[in-house]
C-alpha cells in the first residue's frame, strides 16, 4: 500500500503535534503510519501531554521550542517535503513555526485541527482556531476536521456539510475535507471542498468501536499519499482505504485502555 523509492530519494514528511508518550495518537502514531508507508518521518513536538490509553490528564508548552527545533531541521527540508500540524500548545508558538514552515516551502500541508482531546484535558476553544486559520498560507494548507470540529469552527451546528466546508474555505484555507468518521447512521462519507467546488468520497459503512487516533492516522496517511505522487481526492481514497485495513488488527497495547491501531499494514 505504500510507495518506494531509490535510497536517498525518499520524501520527508514533517509532523508538527502533541506528544503523546502511549503512541495511540500525536506525532509517535503520525510517524508510523508515514514511515510504514515509505516515506521518511520527522517530527517535533508543539505540546506534551502526560498520557496514557485510557485518557489525557495534562497538555504541557513544549519543553524546547519547536521553532528553533525547526530552524536545526531545516537542512533536511528541502526538495518533495511535506508538513502536518495536529495539536499546538499555544497562538504564539504556531506563529514562530508557521513563519518558518512557509519560508521552507513544502510540497504539502495538512492541519488536522485538534481542539481537545477525546478523553481529558481541554486545549482550545472553536474561537481559537477560528482566530489562526488567517495566519496559514492560504494557497497551502488543507485543513481536516472531523463533523464536530468542523461545525465549531463554521459556527454552523446544523445544516448542509456544503455550507459548513465553504465558510472555512471563506476563513483562508485552501481546501477543506471534513472527516464524516463522527456522522450518525450506519454509513460514513467524507467531504473534500477547493477552489472547483466539492467532492463527495464514496460512503462506507461505519465501522464498529471508538479506537484512539483515527484523525491521526488517516490525515497522516494521506499526507504519505500526496507525497507518493496521488492527488489530493485519491489521497483520501487511499487514506480510508489505509484505515478500514488497519480497522481488521486493532488492539490494546500491554491490556489497557482503549482499542489502538497496529504500526504498520500490510
Amino acid at each position: 500500500m505504500g510507495c518506494f523509492h531509490p535510497v536517498g530519494d525518499l520524501p520527508v514528511a514533517l509532523f508538527l503535534g502533541g506528544f503523546d508518550p502511549s503512541a495511540g495518537a500525536g506525532i509517535l502514531r503520525d510517524s508510523a503510519v508515514a514511515s510504514g508507508l515509505g516515506v521518511f518521518s520527522m517530527a517535533i513536538p508543539m505540546a506534551e501531554t502526560i498520557q496514557n490509553g485510557l485518557e489525557c490528564n495534562e497538555v504541557a508548552e513544549p519543553s524546547i521550542d519547536p521553532a528553533r527545533r525547526l530552524s536545526y531541521l531545516a537542512p533536511h527540508l528541502c526538495g518533495k517535503w511535506g508538513v502536518k500540524l495536529s495539536m499546538f500548545h499555544s497562538s504564539s508558538i504556531l506563529h514562530d513555526v508557521l513563519s518558518i514552515v512557509d519560508r521552507l516551502a513544502p510540497s504539502f500541508a495538512i492541519w488536522d485541527p485538534i481542539l481537545a482531546p477525546t478523553h481529558g484535558a481541554e486545549l482550545h476553544k472553536a474561537s481559537t482556531i477560528q482566530r489562526i486559520i488567517g495566519k496559514f498560507a492560504p494557497d497551502l494548507w488543507v485543513i481536516s476536521p472531523n463533523i464536530p470540529e468542523a461545525r465549531l469552527i463554521a459556527d454552523i451546528p446544523d445544516g448542509p456539510l456544503e455550507e459548513v466546508a465553504e465558510k472555512i474555505m471563506d476563513m483562508g484555507m485552501k481546501s477543506v475535507w471534513i472527516r464524516g468518521g463522527h456522522a450518525s447512521g450506519c454509513t460514513v462519507q467524507d467531504l473534500w471542498c477547493d477552489k472547483n467546488g466539492f467532492t463527495w468520497m464514496p460512503p462506507c459503512d461505519h465501522l464498529a468501536g471508538d479506537p484512539r487516533g483515527t484523525g491521526c492516522t488517516v490525515t497522516a496517511a494521506w499526507l504519505a499519499y500526496r507525497l507518493c505522487g496521488m492527488d489530493p481526492i485519491c489521497s483520501i481514497g487511499a487514506a480510508i482505504q489505509y484505515i478500514r485495513s488497519a480497522w481488521k488488527y486493532l488492539h490494546v497495547p500491554g491490556k489497557a485502555g482503549r482499542l489502538t491501531f497496529p504500526p504498520k499494514v500490510d
